[in-house]
């Protein structure tokens, strides 16, 4: 695996294979967290999720079977190494860098590769319970309450990452043009400013390394690009309303959207039902008869007896107010808030309640952020 013992002042510590999953993890994850901030990229973000939590893992396998520099053996995790390392690194601008990892970059990779494997994880978790989508979608019938736990435990292990990566960009730079260690070009070349003995990857490490590394770049893009496939799809099936309640469906989309029963808790569709004389300073004109059936269909599919993202988010905020305007609420409002104004009234949205406007399949019960189509005018 090794070469013959050559030591020199400049050794080849990291395969171009490492090297270039190390940029591939840094890219992807980056790529992954900006693609979070737009409702409409969630399918991107978890394709994206799905390559950085690959690397993620690769970067463990590689510590037991790659290259000697590379292995968890060859890293340095006494606390001991790492009081002696800042302290030369104060006293000694000049001094002679280890060849493989020191231990503050031991500590780092170790930890942040496992804190990255469990924020990929928690991310996997949320998207089965928040959103009820992909393999771990069963979990939504019995835990969407706690969507608000595991995104705030994602989140958290997010910006975990964030700053471990602000603070080991700073050691590099550091190093780079305080110690002039020419750090950086290591990631580039593979070669670095050390006395050592040269690495030589073995054939099927390469093969099946880079095996590997194609598979799941091909994986995210058939996850991207194949929305209905078992790692991304919806467990929620698009509803024929008009054949559930064909009275609800004629009545409630004669003139607007017609809006799933589970947007809504129970009280706000009986306080809205109540008002049929005034329907937004209209009178609907509506047998009694009718508006009680009506009234029992809408209750029955209401919010409490839904397991969605919207269902839940909208009941925890409005049960108690009877709100009925979901365009009012703090939820609607925040995940609205980077939309401009201009867009609600062109001519093809005029309002913000028209929801069909913006989300595909909304009047078949479907409110997916895969489903959003985004109007720039």
């Amino acid at each position: 695996m090794l070469e013959n013992q050559k030591v020199e002042n400049k050794t080849y510590v990291w395969s171009f294979l490492g090297r270039l999953n190390h940029w591939l993890l840094v890219s992807s994850f980056f790529a992954c967290y900006i693609s979070s901030f737009y409702e409409n990229l969630l399918l991107l973000h978890v394709s994206l999720g799905f390559f950085v939590f690959a690397m993620f893992l690769k970067k463990i396998v590689w510590g037991l079977i790659g290259p000697k520099y590379a292995r968890w053996s060859d890293y340095k995790f006494s606390l001991l190494d790492l009081k002696l390392y800042f302290k030369r690194k104060i006293e000694d601008r000049y001094r002679e860098i280890e060849v493989g990892h020191n231990p503050a970059s031991s500590w780092f990779a170790f930890l942040i590769t496992w804190i990255g494997i469990f924020c990929c994880m928690a991310g996997l978790v949320l998207y089965g319970i928040q959103e009820g989508n992909g393999v771990l979608s069963f979990l939504n019938k019995d835990y969407y309450s706690l969507m608000y736990v595991y995104e705030q435990i994602h989140s958290i292990l997010v910006y975990v990452l964030i700053v471990m990566i602000f603070f080991h960009i700073s050691g590099v730079l550091i190093e780079q043009f305080y110690h002039k260690t020419n750090i950086i070009m290591s990631m580039v070349t593979g070669y670095k400013k050390a006395k050592g003995i040269d690495i030589k990857p073995r054939l099927q490490m390469i093969f099946f390394g880079s095996l590997y590394t194609f598979f799941f770049f091909l994986f995210s893009f058939y996850t991207y690009y194949t929305p209905d496939n078992i790692f991304v799809k919806s467990k929620f099936e698009k509803i024929d309303y008009k054949a559930l309640h064909k009275d609800f469906h004629f009545e409630c989309s004669d003139c607007h959207n017609l809006f799933a029963p589970h947007l809504l808790p129970k009280e706000s569709w009986v306080k809205l039902m109540s008002e049929q004389d005034n329907h937004f300073e209209e009178d609907l004109e509506l047998d009694k008869s009718l508006v009680k059936s009506i009234e029992k269909f809408l209750v029955d599919n209401s919010a409490e007896n839904s397991t969605r993202e919207s269902s839940y988010k909208l009941l925890k905020e409005i049960k108690e107010s009877k709100q009925f305007i979901i365009s009012k609420t703090e939820y609607w409002k925040k995940t609205h808030q980077d939309i401009p104004e201009k867009v609600f009234k062109n001519d093809k949205v005029e309002s913000k309640s028209n929801c069909l406007a913006c989300h595909k399949d909304f009047e078949l019960g479907i409110l997916s952020d895969m489903n959003i189509l985004y109007l720039s005018k």
